[in-house]
C-alpha cells in the first residue's frame, strides 16, 4: 500500500521501512546505523542519513566516486559514503590512499585520532554483523542496515554483539547477554568484560547498579571488537522509567535536508529518484540521553501544484520507532513532512522540512496538454522513465498551475535546439545544446505572485529538444 493524498479524506496508507526489512538499494538517502571502533574507545555510534555522493581523503585529495558505479551499476549510498557522512555528523577524521587497480580506499590510515599502522592493523568492515562482501565504496547499504567499521590487528577476528533490558531500578539486578560473531555466525562469547563482570560460558553477565542514571553498556575482550551500546535507564523505586536524568530533547535530521542546488529552499523529488513514489528517511541522535523512542510522522500540501487544494497536517506514522516510509504523492503538488523524535524520557523536539516537489510527467495528459510534434521516447532514468522528443520546429505545449515558480526538467542533447517558453506572458528562448543528466534542471522561472499561472513553450528548430517533466513550486 502507498500514501497518496487526494481532495477528500481518504485513509492513509503507506509503506512504513523498519530496521529489518529494507527496501531495494536506491540513490535516494537512507538511513543507517553507523558505529565506528577505535582501540581505545568508541568513536561513533548512531544513525545516519547517507546518500551516493563522491569522497574525499587528506591523502588522496581527489573527490572519488564512492558510489557503487565502479561495480557498473548506478549510484547508490555505500558504506563508505555512510563513514563520510557519520565523520561531518561526529566531528571525526577518516583517511585512506585510493587504490585505481582496486577502484577503492586503500589501505586506510586514520581512524579518529588514531593512526593505523597497516603492517599490523586495519580497518575492518561488517555489514550487518557478517564480513562485507565487497569494498566500502562498492558495497551498497539500504534502509536500516547495520555498518560497522572497527580499527583492529589481525589476532581480532570475531565481533561482540551485546543485548539486555533498557530499564533497571536501582540496587536491582539485571542480566545482559553477549554474543560473538566469526564474520559469519554468532554463538555465545564467554571471558567478555562488561561494566566490570565476566560473562560466562552462555555469554551472560549479572549487574547492578546502587545509584539513578543513564548507562551505556559494552562487552570487551582483548580478542574481539568491542559490541554495541545498550542504553540502561537506572531510575529509583517508583519512577517513570528513563525520567530521574534525562531532560534534554533529542535532535532530528532527515535525507530532505538539502536544498535542491537548482531551487533552494524546496526539495525535487526527481532529484534522486524516477517516480511519484520516494523515500522519506530521518535519523534522531539523543547525545548522552535516554535514547529516540519513536518517531511520529505528518504530511501536508505546501501548495496547491497542478493538482488538488491545500491539506491539514496529515499522520503517517504514529509513536513509530521505524526511519522510513515511501509516500506517493500527486503529481505537480508539494509536500511538507513534519517528524517528531520523543526520547524514551518523553522529551521531545520537531522539524518541518522543505517542500518536496513532485513534478508533472509528460505522460500526465490531464495537466501536461502537448501538440503533434512531440513523440515519447523510453528512458529508464528518466522521471517517469519516458521522455518527448521534438525533432522539429512548431511543437508545443501548456500547464496550468499554481505556485509561486516553475522549472523545467529534462537533458541537454549535444545537437540540441532551442526552447521558447512563455509564463504569463514574459517569455525567453533556451538554448539546449550540451550535455546534461536525465533529470537536469533546464531552466527555472522567476518568481511570480501566488495564485494561478500558465506555462507554455513551444520548440524553435535547430535541433531536437527533449523534455521530462514540469515541476511548479509553492
Amino acid at each position: 500500500m502507498l500514501t497518496r493524498l487526494r481532495r477528500t479524506a481518504l485513509p492513509v496508507a503507506l509503506v512504513v521501512l523498519s530496521l529489518v526489512a529494507a527496501p531495494a538499494a536506491t540513490a535516494v538517502p537512507v538511513t543507517v546505523n553507523l558505529r565506528v571502533e577505535g582501540i581505545a574507545d568508541t568513536i561513533f555510534d548512531g544513525q545516519v542519513i547517507t546518500d551516493a555522493h563522491r569522497t574525499t581523503t587528506p591523502s588522496d585529495g581527489v573527490a572519488r566516486p564512492c558510489d557503487g558505479t565502479n561495480n557498473g551499476g548506478a549510484p547508490t549510498p555505500t558504506a563508505i559514503g555512510a563513514l563520510d557522512d557519520g565523520s561531518k555528523a561526529g566531528g571525526f577524521v577518516w583517511d585512506a590512499n585510493w587504490d585505481d587497480g582496486f577502484g577503492d580506499y586503500y589501505p586506510f590510515k586514520q581512524i579518529g585520532s588514531e593512526t593505523i599502522d597497516s603492517s599490523s592493523h586495519y580497518l575492518a568492515f561488517y555489514l550487518n554483523w557478517v564480513y562485507a562482501d565487497l569494498g566500502g565504496c562498492s558495497q551498497s547499504v539500504e534502509q536500516g542496515d547495520d555498518v560497522l567499521f572497527a580499527h583492529s590487528d589481525f589476532s581480532q577476528s570475531k565481533v561482540l554483539r551485546l543485548s539486555g533490558p533498557t530499564t533497571a531500578t536501582t540496587g536491582q539486578s539485571v542480566t545482559v547477554h553477549v554474543e560473538e560473531f566469526d564474520g559469519f555466525n554468532g554463538t555465545p562469547a564467554s571471558g567478555a568484560d562488561v561494566r566490570g563482570t565476566t560473562t560466562g560460558s552462555d555469554g551472560s553477565a549479572t549487574l547492578s547498579f546502587p545509584a539513578k542514571g543513564i548507562y551505556r553498556l559494552k562487552a570487551e575482550r582483548a580478542d574481539a571488537v568491542r559490541s554495541n551500546a545498550v542504553v540502561l535507564c537506572v531510575d529509583p523505586p517508583g519512577a517513570v522509567p528513563c525520567t530521574s536524568t534525562d531532560s534534554t530533547a533529542p535532535g532530528i535530521e532527515t535525507g530532505l535536508d538539502a536544498d535542491d542546488p537548482a531551487m533552494p529552499g524546496r526539495h525535487l523529488a526527481s532529484r534522486n529518484g524516477r517516480s511519484r513514489t520516494f523515500l522519506v528517511s530521518w535519523a534522531g541522535q539523543d547525545g548522552a540521553g535516554s535514547g529516540v523512542a519513536n518517531y511520529t510522522v505528518e504530511v501536508s500540501k505546501a501548495n496547491d501544484g497542478a493538482g488538488a487544494s491545500q491539506d491539514d497536517w496529515r499522520t503517517l506514522l504514529d509513536r513509530s520507532g521505524t526511519n522510513g516510509l515511501h509516500f506517493r504523492g500527486d503529481s505537480g503538488d508539494a509536500y511538507r513532512f513534519r517528524i517528531t523524535a520523543t526520547d524514551r524520557a518523553l522529551n521531545s523536539s520537531t522539524i518541518v522540512t522543505h517542500p518536496v516537489l513532485v513534478p508533472v510527467d509528460d505522460r500526465d495528459r490531464g495537466l501536461l496538454q502537448l501538440s503533434r510534434g512531440w513523440k515519447r521516447v523510453r528512458a529508464e532514468r528518466a522521471w517517469g522513465r519516458t521522455v518527448v522528443r521534438a525533432a522539429h520546429a512548431g511543437a508545443r505545449g501548456r500547464i496550468r498551475f499554481r505556485g509561486t515558480q516553475v522549472a523545467l526538467i529534462g537533458r541537454k542533447l549535444p545537437k540540441g535546439g532551442r526552447l521558447r517558453v512563455t509564463l504569463d506572458g514574459h517569455g525567453k528562448v533556451l538554448r539546449l545544446r550540451g550535455r546534461s543528466s536525465q533529470r537536469s534542471v533546464l531552466w527555472v522561472s522567476r518568481r511570480t505572485g501566488a495564485g494561478a499561472h500558465v506555462l507554455r513553450f513551444r520548440s524553435l528548430g535547430g535541433g531536437p529538444v527533449e523534455l521530462d517533466a514540469v515541476a511548479p513550486s509553492p
